[in-house]
Order: C-alpha cells, then structure tokens, then sequence
C-alpha cells in the first residue's frame, strides 16, 4: 500500500473543484462562434475539458491503493471520482458534438443550395444554435464535477487531518522540504 500525502490530494481536489467551477463560468457565458474561429474556441474548451478529465483520473489513481483505502467510506469516495471521471467525459462528449455541428468556411458540396449570403448566413445560424445548446448542457454536469471533488476533498479532510504544526515540523526535521513534495515521506536516517 502506497503511503501518499493525503492534505495535499484534498488541497488538489478543492482546486479542481475550483477549476470545474471556472469552466463551467467560462462556457456559460460564451458567445459560440462558427467557422474557423468557432473550431479554434471549441478546441480551447475540447483541450481544458480533456485536462480536467486526466487531473480527475490522476486523482482516483493517487488515492486507489493508498493509505485512503483504509478509511470509512473509502469505496464510496473512489466511485464518485470515478463517477467524476465519466461526467467530464460526457462534457467533452458534447464539445466534440459542437465540433460536429459547426458550420464551416468551405465551400459547399452542392452550390445551387448555398450560393448567395443568405443561404451562407442561414447555415452558420443553425450552427451557432446547435452549439449554444451544447454548450448548454454541460453545466449541470460540470456542477455534478465540481461538487463531487468538494465532496470526496471534505471526506479526505475528516478522515485525515492535517497533523499540528509542531508535530509536522518535527516529523520532517531529518529531510528538508520534504513537507512541501506531494506524496512524499521523510525517509529514516541511515
């Protein structure tokens, strides 16, 4: 069993929480674009949705196998990071959906249908609907994410608080700034 430092992957899962929170902000008031500039704002969404995705995994995989396992209602934290996990992937499910639905700049297959500024307009209209919806539906979800980090980070902290600033000091005494490395354990003195 893997010994990792539990008040930091609390801190961490609080700040994801944040950054869901940020995300969720961030598209709820975006004014979806079309074309060429739509594809590059989708694919800034795609590319934060998919780092918050990994960030929520690296979580589930620090904790699975640690000391977290021990304590009371471990499974049921795991599974909501997992179920996390699965939530930002249904948030990038519906970017790579706005992605499918943009209108792009290319000329159109069929010209008769398309040829005059109208037609042109009418298609990147559409566009931008079908996008805002998407857009739309994932900030429930990103809410469900952003809660549930806060949830799983609260259970972390009850069950292992942060020791006293004395006995950390003492602890960490041998190897300096051990404190501050993520996971890390003073080592014995040989």
């Amino acid at each position: 069993m893997r010994e990792i430092n539990i008040p930091v992957h609390a801190d961490q899962l609080k700040t994801l929480a944040d950054r869901f929170e940020a995300f969720r902000t961030e598209l709820a008031s975006t004014a979806p674009l079309t074309g060429t500039d739509g594809l590059h704002q989708l694919t800034r969404h795609l590319r934060t949705s998919h780092e918050l995705t990994l960030e929520t995994l690296t979580q589930l995989t620090a904790l699975d196998g640690s000391q977290a396992t021990r304590m009371n209602g471990a499974l049921a934290a795991l599974d909501c990071l997992a179920q996390i996990v699965q939530q930002a992937g249904l948030v990038s499910e519906n970017l790579t959906a706005a992605v499918s639905a943009n209108a792009y700049d290319g000329t159109s297959w069929n010209p008769a249908q398309d040829t005059d500024a109208i037609g042109r307009g009418l298609r990147h209209l559409d566009a931008r609907n079908a996008i805002a919806a998407q857009l739309a539906e994932t900030s429930p979800t990103l809410e469900i994410c952003a809660e549930g980090c806060r949830i799983v980070s609260d259970h972390l902290t009850e069950h292992f608080p942060r020791p006293t600033r004395a006995r950390a000091v003492g602890a960490t005494a041998s190897v300096p700034g051990a404190a501050a490395l993520p996971g890390c354990r003073p080592r014995a003195a040989r």
